[in-house]
């Protein structure tokens, strides 16, 4: 029998790989950001480190990511995905139960939203830069 002590390490050991990606996609943000012009600091004060992280660890950073993408896609006038949008909007409004119904399901299937989005707001960047390089050669 594993003693809970050994599960809870263990625990904390399986999600740091998914807070690290996670952190990958805030670089990713801040970079977008920057590109934009869009200030926030509230993705460069948060804690860099993905050991001991977890589940709900990396639920909250995905959620500060989804806010800081909000800003970007008003900018860009691009509809953000409704799921992300509907998992943000019932936290900042305190409609979610915590994370009593979070499971690794729900967070794979929130970051492949995630990873969605940023594809997209790379994409239109790049279209961005496209057009205005065509306009001025």
């Amino acid at each position: 029998m594993v003693s809970s002590t050994n599960n809870k390490s263990n625990q904390s050991e399986t999600f740091a790989p998914l807070y690290e990606v996670l952190l990958y996609k805030k670089k990713d943000i801040i970079a977008i950001q920057e590109k934009l012009g869009i200030n926030s600091n509230t993705l460069k004060q948060m804690e860099h480190e993905p050991d001991g992280k977890t589940l709900a660890d990396s639920y909250k950073l995905l959620l500060h990511l989804v806010g800081d993408l909000i800003p970007i896609q008003e900018n860009l006038e691009i509809d953000g995905n409704p799921i992300l949008a509907v998992e943000y909007n019932n936290v900042a409004n305190q409609n979610n139960r915590g994370s009593s119904d979070l499971s690794l399901s729900k967070l794979f299937n929130l970051l492949l939203c995630l990873e969605e989005e940023i594809n997209t707001i790379q994409e239109e960047l790049g279209h961005q830069e496209n057009q205005f390089q065509i306009f001025y050669v």
